[in-house]
């Protein structure tokens, strides 16, 4: 059996993640499922994971808020690592998100995760087992939930309108990794992510959102490129570094100003706060169907790369 000592703790709010040596390398075949009616304790449930990653991070696996922790799991980089990953935990697929955060409970059980203990999980007879030689990296077995988890179909939803169903729909489209703000506000980025849904789904391109394109968020096809053929995940905007208001100057700014010039803004890219930045800023609020505050939140901030603008 594999040994490892802490190496180091992270703090992320009041919980503690304790970076871990990296296991040696390890044959994978898959990982083991229950027979159907079984009653044998192994390893958690699909539902498990699910609330876990819903708690953790709105069960989004392309997220980076910027604070350190990335994906659907919230791995910082140390804990990433010691689970062999490599690059950004948000960058992985889903399926491998899915097998190294198993891997992380078979090492250490439900300790990483905060939300675990809010959940009130405990741990069952392969948690700190120490056991990841069975699991298959992007391979058949998978943590996410099946097609029941999909929480049906609630009306037409159009463009203009606000509602919780719209969030959710946003929300297992961003898990899917497309470059759509969960704000449950259906504007012009949602509008364009459901055409390319009904297009790479064989579905009439009708705009709205019906019990065909509602089901294909869960079940269908999305292969995160748009009919011109780029990407339209939003993993390429750098992190949000905070919020950026009306007379500040910055670096951060200097480079959202930069990326808005690239799409025609009427700017100059000189990191400082003014008049013409204000203007822009309220400009791709409004046009990507966000609150115009007239400073850069996350979401502003995102939209300058994955969002709409036309001058």
């Amino acid at each position: 059996m594999p040994s490892w000592t802490p190496a180091a703790a992270v703090r992320r709010g009041s919980r503690k993640l304790f970076a871990v040596a990296t296991l040696g390398a390890a044959v994978v075949v898959g990982i083991p499922a229950l027979l159907p009616g079984s009653t044998a304790v192994a390893d958690p449930s699909s539902d498990q994971w699910l609330a876990l990653r819903k708690c953790e991070s709105s069960n989004n696996y392309s997220i980076n808020t910027g604070n350190g922790y990335y994906g659907a799991y919230q791995f910082d980089l140390a804990t990433w690592r010691s689970v062999g990953g490599s690059g950004y935990p948000h960058q992985a697929s889903p399926s491998e998100q899915d097998a190294r955060a198993l891997m992380l409970y078979r090492m250490r059980g439900w300790q990483p995760w905060e939300c675990a203990s809010i959940l009130g999980f405990g741990n069952d007879a392969d948690a700190r087992s120490g056991v990841t030689g069975d699991i298959s990296i992007g391979g058949a077995a998978s943590n996410q939930s099946s097609t029941s988890d999909n929480p049906g179909y609630q009306g037409q939803l159009s463009y203009g309108q606000s509602s919780a169903a719209i969030k959710v729909w946003q929300q297992q489209m961003a898990a899917r990794g497309a470059g759509v703000p969960a704000t449950g506000y259906f504007g012009p980025l949602t509008q364009a992510l459901v055409l390319e849904v009904q297009r790479q789904n064989g579905l009439e391109q009708v705009g709205f959102i019906g019990p065909q394109t509602w089901a294909a968020a869960f079940t269908g096809t999305y292969n995160g490129q748009s009919a011109s053929g780029t990407t339209t995940a939003s993993s390429s905007a750098p992190g949000y570094p905070g919020q950026l208001r009306k007379g500040v100057y910055s670096e951060a700014l200097r480079q959202w100003q930069a990326q808005m010039v690239a799409k025609g803004a009427p700017l100059s890219s000189t990191g400082y706060f003014g008049p013409n930045t204000a203007a822009v800023v309220l400009a791709v609020q409004a046009q990507n169907g966000l609150e115009q505050v007239g400073y850069i939140g996350p979401l502003t901030w995102a939209a300058a790369w994955s969002g709409s603008y036309h001058a």
